[in-house]
């Protein structure tokens, strides 16, 4: 008798282990286990609560020391005029469009760009026949080569691989466009 309720045993073991989750299963179904709690989904990224302008992050130093996120002259603004000198070059920018003139294109050709803000000022960057097109302004003074005016930013551009320095201001917002009146 022992002997077949030893092979009755060996042949059910292995039908037992397969179904472990069904098993599982209805004893969740009668309520002797309880669901496991399902993992939170987070939220995603989220705008910071307060303005790096505000109120800037602390290091981990000791004693914390704040850094400063942004640059208020740059982080405000979101139109630019720069210029360089030898080769002559300027860059309009308004929201997320530059215009990049140069006296062999006066008209200028419009990039799309993007903007990215850091603690010493901002940077556009696109893309200009395939190559990156980069305006980086800086909360430094500058002196133009040529006038001598004095600027509240420093500017590089980089396109085709070169980086050229110039001189930049904040711009003025396009003004909006009023709609015409329907008759």
């Amino acid at each position: 008798m022992f002997p077949r309720l030893a092979s009755l045993a060996l042949l059910i073991l292995p039908l037992a282990a397969c179904d472990t989750q069904a098993l599982s299963d209805l004893r969740r179904g009668i309520g002797l286990d309880q669901a496991a709690a399902e993992p939170e989904v987070p939220a995603g990224p989220r705008p910071p609560a307060v303005s790096p302008l505000e109120q800037p992050i602390e290091t981990a130093e000791a004693p914390p020391r704040p850094v400063s996120m942004a640059e208020p002259l740059t982080y405000r603004n979101t139109a630019f005029l720069a210029g360089g000198n030898e080769p002559a070059w300027t860059v309009e920018i308004a929201g997320n469009t530059a215009t990049y003139r140069t006296p062999d294109s006066p008209s200028g050709r419009q990039i799309p760009v993007n903007r990215l803000v850091f603690n010493q000022g901002v940077e556009y960057i696109g893309v200009l026949d395939g190559r990156p097109f980069v305006v980086n302004l800086r909360a430094e003074r500058c002196r133009d080569s040529m006038s001598g005016a004095r600027l509240p930013l420093t500017a590089r551009l980089t396109v085709a691989g070169e980086a050229q320095p110039g001189c930049g201001t904040p711009g003025a917002a396009p003004a909006p466009v009023e709609a015409a009146p329907v008759a």
